[in-house]
């Protein structure tokens, strides 16, 4: 028989890289790490921090492998599950510092990519840094030995971490995760146990439980059990429908506007109300809604800035991608005894959907867009051309990318705000205020 030579695989090493510097932190607040002309980003560390590292390619992310120095700025975390946890990600710095840092990011990144210089002093908005989440989604994983397990998922993994306890949930919520690990811990696999929901509101905490299929009589037994020991509103979710198994509709007010807005669990609300109040009062500022002036509401969700703006403006088009949220939102307005509200549901990504406002004379704009931003929709509010466009964003990159289609439109870069909607994380909320 013949043998036939066959070249080895060429096999490529990535060497670690040993006493490298970290330079800055960059909008992740990730550390920067510049090497050979190649920029690495690391979790966990600081400015001045000297590191070993292990890249996973030329440039990019990078695992730390030691700390051989520490910062002062560096503090002892509060959580007891920080390590593990994917949660929070900037515990290793005070509350006041992680301010600064997404400051100085969020502001070169806005700089670098909008074509805007010489930006505004940013307006910092800011609340309680521990116990402000109202909402959160607990992931679950189904363990032979041990059964159900729920928690929050460990840093670039699928494992859980079956936590006792989170210092950033509202206590209230934080207080439930233990006894809801006991509750499912002894279903079966077949239960099907997708995500667990906890959002504190009104007139109750609702707990809303996603499962691949209607619940067993007995799985059924326990939940209706753990829902009146502990007074919850409990919510059922399936592939087929959604519905209260115990409880009435939930919403959440708007105090210094005095307005309720109802929404059905699995809806999108922002998750720190003291923040989310700060945000509305800050576009209603920036804004200046008057009886003349007909306002578009982009991203509107269940109308959370829609109403607040109806109550000074001649009119308000709310649109939003969710049909059932945007039928909320009238919902919502009627509630409130506001009858200056439209809305609208459609792709806003789609140009077919401008069409719903084309009809009427915008003259000012609302944006609420997520994380990938408003990349189409930024391009028809420019053809508008109104007074005034309040974009509020949890991406910076994509609100700085879409800044620049507004610069192109004779906008000036008049207001920013950082919103410190998620404290101890690397994730932040921008406000703009773009005027022609």
């Amino acid at each position: 028989m013949a043998q036939f030579f066959k070249a080895k695989a060429k096999t490529t090493s990535i060497k670690a890289i040993r006493d490298a510097q970290v330079h800055a932190l960059d909008h992740h607040l990730k550390g920067v790490v510049k090497h050979q002309g190649q920029a690495y980003f690391v979790d966990g560390v600081l400015p001045g921090e000297r590191v070993d590292l292990l890249p996973s390619a030329k440039s990019g992310p990078a695992k730390l492998l030691k700390r051989l120095s520490e910062s002062s700025q560096r503090v002892k975390p509060a959580c007891q599950f920080y390590q593990q946890c994917g949660g929070c990600s900037a515990q290793h710095l005070s509350s006041q510092a992680q301010r600064e840092y997404k400051l100085k990011a969020v502001g070169e990144l806005i700089s670098r990519l909008s074509g805007y210089q010489d930006l505004p002093e940013f307006n910092v908005l800011s609340a309680e840094d521990w116990h402000y989440r109202r909402a959160t989604r607990l992931s679950t994983w189904f363990d032979k030995q041990h059964g159900w397990q729920l928690g929050f998922r460990q840093k670039s993994s699928k494992q859980i971490v079956a936590i006792s306890e989170c210092l950033v949930l509202k206590s209230q919520l934080s207080a439930l995760l233990l006894p809801l690990q006991q509750l499912v811990k002894s279903w079966p696999k077949s239960a099907g146990l997708g995500h667990v929901e906890l959002i504190d509101c009104q007139p109750q905490i609702v707990c809303r439980i996603r499962l691949s299929k209607a619940p067993s009589d007995s799985i059924k037994t326990s939940l209706l059990d753990f829902a009146k020991q502990h007074e919850l509103a409990l919510a059922i979710a399936t592939d087929e429908e959604s519905s209260y198994l115990v409880g009435e509709q939930a919403y959440y007010i708007l105090p210094e506007q005095n307005l309720r807005l109802a929404f059905t669990p699995g809806d999108f609300i922002q998750v720190n109300e003291a923040m989310n109040q700060a945000m509305v009062s800050q576009a209603l500022a920036w804004l200046k809604p008057s009886k003349e002036d007909q306002i578009l509401d982009l991203y509107a969700g269940i109308g959370n800035f829609s109403l607040a703006l109806a109550q000074q403006a001649q009119h308000v088009i709310a649109v939003e991608g969710v049909a059932a949220m945007s039928k909320q939102v009238l919902s919502n307005a009627e509630a409130n005894g506001l009858t200056n509200i439209s809305a609208f549901s459609g792709d806003l990504e789609q140009a077919e959907t401008a069409k719903a406002w084309q009809k009427t004379k915008i003259n000012k704009v609302l944006l609420d867009p997520a994380r990938a931003g408003a990349k189409l929709a930024i391009s028809q509010v420019a053809k508008l051309s109104p007074s005034t466009v309040v974009y509020v964003s949890c991406n910076p990159a994509t609100l700085a990318r879409d800044a620049k289609v507004l610069k192109q439109a004779g906008y000036r870069l008049s207001q920013l705000a950082l919103v410190d909607m998620f404290a101890h994380t690397e994730h932040v909320e921008t406000m703009a205020l773009f005027e022609r």
